[in-house]
């Protein structure tokens, strides 16, 4: 059965748009279109609806204000904020990520109409994507989803498996007992989980954190503004050249690759436009090589959190056979088990956590080492 959506936008010309590509799309079907929250929010509850396409910014009630009210009164409803490019938009985008919309995409601005058409339609079938695994993965692990429904899932999940990773011989044998440096790997539903990880430490660490979110420009730079604001020490944007220093965050910035590199003694943040790597730019895995090579006779805390794909798994793997300890996010407590699942099926998890026990273990493997 397909998809049921629904529009949201004071816009006429952009509810058109949205709702044409979403009526030549398969496995989806346009219910409706509504120009404000308040309308939304009545449709919502007079008929089925799976997915809603919120404008980020419109009169009286925001996106973000009807967010939360389809948070509150209808929790299954998944939620894809549609977002402009400027840095006002960004910021509200990275709100309602943090408070749940499971993606966004962006509003077109190409003056090319097939060419918008088309970019609008391959954000859509990835957010679907997206959207169906959520369901799937939600079914199995519902106590009252029928033996149907369960198996159905179940032959789904399988289907969306991370692509089998040899396991490293021996990779617990190298795991460090101090560490200098915790490293963060995370995509789908990651400005909701580190929301929830920043906040949960009770002060700087004492090794520097670096993190790949993937996500395009200007929306990481808004997530570290976000982040700063609701943690006890420094979130950045990383830059070029920037030193890198204990108890400071750094955020690989969107559509770039963050490296580390030493330079006259000290380590520095190097950004670069190399290649995508397993499509992603930032990639986890650009990342966590070059950590490998600086900080692998210090001690390397890795956390891979919720996540569509396998990037970071290959990284990890350098960074075990240099000192790594391995933090993965449990299945249950991810928004998509795709990442995680790639290093745990690869033997290189040193434990898995839900959500809410990875602040305190990451402190106390800091302040105290591995025992």
């Amino acid at each position: 059965m397909p998809l049921r959506a629904l529009v949201v936008d004071d816009t006429i010309t952009y509810r058109k748009i949205l709702g044409d590509v979403l009526k030549d799309m398969h496995d989806i079907e346009l219910a409706g279109t509504a120009p404000s929250g308040a309308i939304a929010l009545k449709k919502i509850a007079a008929e089925p609806i799976h997915v809603v396409f919120l404008d980020v910014h419109m009169p009286d009630m925001d996106g973000v204000e009807t967010l939360k009210h389809i948070k509150k009164d209808f929790p299954l409803v998944s939620v894809v904020m549609v977002s402009g490019i400027s840095t006002r938009s960004a910021d509200t985008t990275i709100e309602a990520l943090e408070l749940g919309a499971v993606d966004f995409i962006r509003k077109p601005d190409s003056p090319d109409a097939e060419a918008n058409r088309l970019h609008l339609k391959a954000d859509i079938q990835s957010v679907l994507r997206l959207i169906q695994i959520k369901q799937m993965t939600t079914a199995i692990h519902s106590p009252i989803a029928g033996p149907t429904v369960q198996a159905a899932a179940s032959q789904t999940k399988v289907a969306i498996k991370a692509a089998p990773v040899a396991p490293v011989a021996a990779a617990a044998a190298n795991v460090p007992r101090t560490f200098g440096v915790c490293v963060i790997g995370v995509s789908t539903g990651g400005p909701e989980a580190l929301s929830r990880l920043i906040p949960a430490f009770k002060g700087p660490l004492s090794v520097p954190i670096l993190c790949v979110q993937h996500m395009p420009p200007m929306f990481t730079k808004s997530l570290a503004d976000s982040l700063a604001k609701k943690s006890k020490f420094r979130v950045v944007e990383a830059v070029e050249d920037e030193a890198v220093l204990p108890g400071i965050m750094y955020i690989a910035p969107g559509g770039h690759h963050m490296v580390v590199r030493s330079k006259d003694g000290k380590v520095v943040i190097g950004i670069n436009d190399a290649p995508p790597e397993n499509s992603c730019r930032p990639s986890v895995d650009v990342l966590f090589r070059s950590v490998a090579t600086v900080y692998g006779d210090r001690g390397i805390l890795s956390t891979i959190l919720t996540g569509m794909g396998n990037d970071g798994c290959n990284g990890v793997r350098t960074m075990k056979r240099k000192g790594c300890y391995s933090i993965t996010q449990t299945e249950q407590s991810c928004v998509v088990y795709g990442m995680p699942r790639a290093v745990d099926e690869a033997g290189l998890s040193d434990k898995s956590l839900p959500l809410e026990s990875i602040a305190p273990e990451i402190e106390s493997l800091i302040q105290f080492g591995r025992k």
